[in-house]
């Protein structure tokens, strides 16, 4: 039984802004910015990418501070932080100089606003206003991820070749700011505070076995005591580096087989809107399959696309790449967001993504730091692309070994 439109899908849909601000400037814009301000500055790409290494260490500092801040406070005022520091973290780009300013700009002020905009605010929030559909709640959250790569790279390419990276940056950061203060009007903590329950529905309704009645969450010290925790830590970390890995150096491995900037960022774009496909159909599928089997399966098929990339010379060879990494690794972030929901309960998602997210960012950071070096020992990706399949594959069999926490051990002390 409903009572009007529930509140939680306007969450959720500031939270699809939040992950789209995040995503889309953090590694979307910064992998279009990647090859046009290494040529400018005068930097080699793996010093380059050490740029996305100290942002994403500094992030993991963060982390812990902030998702138990979350859970407490409510997500408003820091998606709000957040958008403001990924708009003074674009303004101290377009006027760098050399890699200390874009160290700083990047490196460090743009770091709180990744975690302040992503799944520590984002994922968490959505999962405390869903139960029963926090699968649907989560992919359409996590699909903002997704659409950034739909609607960043093309103009974002073309607005660099018009009027050049520093005014770029400069249009992006005034856009960021405008879409993330509106984003952060939206978010409410909780459903309780405002009355009602996870899902929209009836206390009555909500007790039948399947909705938050049902759940049993565990805090962040109950959780870190199950293999389930250190099992999905491993997981998401091998997934993470192979992830960013290939982020930020998709866009230049393209452009270094003979593709035009406008041609690589239009097959950018076609893989994305196949990322935004993908999470609503694996929505599905996390409705019939065990979570861990869905995260596996991801897995598995961005270890094959990355295999079809680095063996591709032609646009025929980049569409099968992008069609199968697109088709399945698209809903990594979706899924790998259930499994910490699902496995732990909603009350303390903050906190203990909190936990988890240092772990997470340290392998974010390496994963480009490792192609930027690879790439500049041996002239090309192909040694860094398998390291990320083979990382894409050890992550799916640490996921299938994931099973779900026994709750009444945890919850016991052992």
């Amino acid at each position: 039984m409903r009572r009007g439109l529930f509140y939680g899908w306007i969450v959720a849909a500031g939270a699809f802004v939040s992950h789209l601000l995040s995503y889309g400037v953090l590694t979307v814009a910064f992998g279009v910015f990647f090859p046009f301000m290494a040529e400018a500055l005068h930097l080699s790409r793996g010093v380059l990418s050490g740029a996305f290494a100290v942002s994403r260490l500094a992030s993991a500092a963060l982390a812990p501070v902030l998702g138990p801040l979350v859970d407490r406070r409510g997500p408003r005022a820091f998606t709000a932080l957040g958008a403001l520091s990924l708009a003074a973290g674009a303004a101290v780009l377009a006027t760098a100089d050399g890699p200390w300013g874009v160290y700083l700009g990047y490196g460090v002020v743009m770091a709180l606003g990744g975690v302040a905009l992503g799944e520590l605010t984002a994922d968490a929030t959505v999962s405390r206003w869903f139960v029963r559909y926090r699968g649907r709640a989560l992919a359409l959250t996590t699909m903002g991820l997704s659409t950034a790569g739909i609607v960043v790279p093309v103009p974002l390419a073309l607005l660099i070749t018009r009027v050049g990276w520093r005014q770029a940056w400069l249009a992006l950061g005034a856009a960021v700011l405008v879409a993330g203060l509106a984003a952060a009007l939206v978010m409410r903590r909780r459903p309780e505070d405002y009355g009602q329950v996870p899902d929209g529905e009836l206390p009555a309704a909500s007790a039948d076995g399947r909705g938050a009645a049902a759940e049993v969450s565990l805090t962040a010290r109950e959780a870190t005591r199950t293999a389930a925790f250190w099992l999905l830590v491993a997981s998401t970390n091998l997934g993470t580096l192979a992830l960013f890995g290939i982020n930020l150096h998709l866009f230049s491995s393209l452009t270094d087989k003979g593709l035009a900037a406008g041609t690589a960022a239009g097959l950018v774009t076609y893989l994305y809107v196949l990322h935004t496909v993908a999470k609503p159909l694996w929505g599905l599928v996390a409705e019939r399959v065990h979570v861990r089997y869905c995260v596996a399966a991801c897995y598995a098929g961005g270890a094959a696309g990355v295999l079809v990339l680095a063996g591709s010379a032609s646009v025929a060879g980049f569409l099968l790449f992008a069609t199968l990494y697109g088709l399945t690794r698209g809903a990594q972030s979706f899924v790998t967001s259930l499994a910490w929901s699902d496995y732990f309960g909603r009350d303390a998602q903050g906190a203990i993504r909190g936990v988890a997210s240092p772990f997470r960012f340290v392998a974010a950071a390496a994963g480009p730091l490792v192609g930027g070096l690879l790439y500049d020992l041996a002239g090309d990706y192909h040694l860094a692309f398998g390291v990320y399949a083979a990382a894409f594959t050890l992550g799916g069999v640490a996921a299938l070994l994931a099973k779900p926490p026994r709750r009444a051990i945890a919850l016991a002390g052992f």
